[in-house]
């Protein structure tokens, strides 16, 4: 009789405990945001990767040929410093929620004070990938479909990171104009460039925004076998910069002008967040550094 009892006791809360998931889940279902507006590639592909499709994504210097094909037809929101998207345009999209980052500052700010909810979860470093796209997919109501997508992407980032023996001396250049900015190595880019095996020289500068304005003087003394250059500015300027900096007569005694190791990157991958980290550290090993195995 008692083992009897304990049997449908046992039962009863079984079935409660399913119940409290199942109304769990619903809940968190229907108080996830249905209208997202994400202004970062980080963001929108992370989405698409959930299988969330946002009502609109913000623009990306380097094209859009980052975005996941799911995100084809998707409206495409023009940003601009220091404000972001245009808040005309982005009142008319009625978005529950708008996944920015700190870059855009002052108009998260001006969002938020028209009732607009505004959330920043972008990685600054290639180790925030990780809780950044669980904390995503928290917000969104996709927290399991999240955790199958990080077990990948540790998956992924393993493999591009596997095989390191060659570690060049390396400097990643902002071009902006004529102007150069280091990548330091607490930068997006710096830190996926170490990844990747290299030693990110800077010229001994620090910034908490990641990049630092560095004289040509301070490129050559540092002297690094390969200079990664990152063109930035209006799309139709693009094309002079890069030439501008593939020919820098300033940098012809470094080591990487002499043995032809002057790179430029254009797809925005060094300089944006991305879920393609692994991706872009396999290419930054292939094209750059020559350290991948084969």
């Amino acid at each position: 009789m008692v083992q009897a009892r304990k049997s449908r006791l046992a039962a009863a809360l079984s079935l409660l405990a399913v119940a409290l998931c199942l109304w769990a889940a619903s809940t968190a279902a229907a108080a996830a945001p249905k209208r997202i507006v994400a202004l970062t590639p980080f963001a929108a592909n992370t989405l698409a990767k959930l299988g969330v499709e946002p009502v609109a994504i913000g623009q990306t210097v380097g094209g859009n040929e980052r975005f996941a094909p799911q995100l084809n037809g998707v409206t495409v929101l023009p940003l601009s410093h220091p404000n972001g998207p245009n808040l005309e345009q982005l009142v008319s999209l009625r978005p529950d929620l708008v996944l920015s980052t700190k870059t855009w500052a002052k108009g998260n700010q001006a969002m938020q004070s028209l009732g607009i909810r505004v959330v920043t979860r972008e990685p600054v470093r290639v180790n925030g990938v990780i809780p950044k796209t669980l904390a995503i997919g928290s917000l969104v109501g996709k927290l399991p479909e999240a955790k199958k997508l990080v077990a990948k992407m540790k998956e992924e980032l393993g493999k591009a990171r596997k095989g390191i023996a060659k570690r060049p001396t390396v400097m990643v250049i902002l071009g902006v104009g004529h102007s150069p900015f280091t990548f330091l190595p607490n930068s997006w880019g710096g830190d996926l460039v170490r990844k990747a095996g290299a030693e990110v020289l800077a010229g001994g500068l620090s910034s908490g925004s990641g990049f630092q304005r560095i004289s040509d003087e301070v490129v050559v003394a540092e002297n690094p076998e390969i200079l990664i250059v990152v063109p930035h500015g209006e799309p139709k300027d693009v094309p002079a910069i890069t030439r501008y900096f593939e020919n820098d007569p300033a940098w012809g005694a470094t080591r990487a002008a002499k043995e032809g190791h002057i790179y430029i990157s254009t797809n925005n991958s060094l300089l944006q967040a991305g879920t393609d980290a692994a991706k872009t550290i396999e290419e930054v090993r292939r094209r750059y550094l020559h350290n991948w195995p084969g």
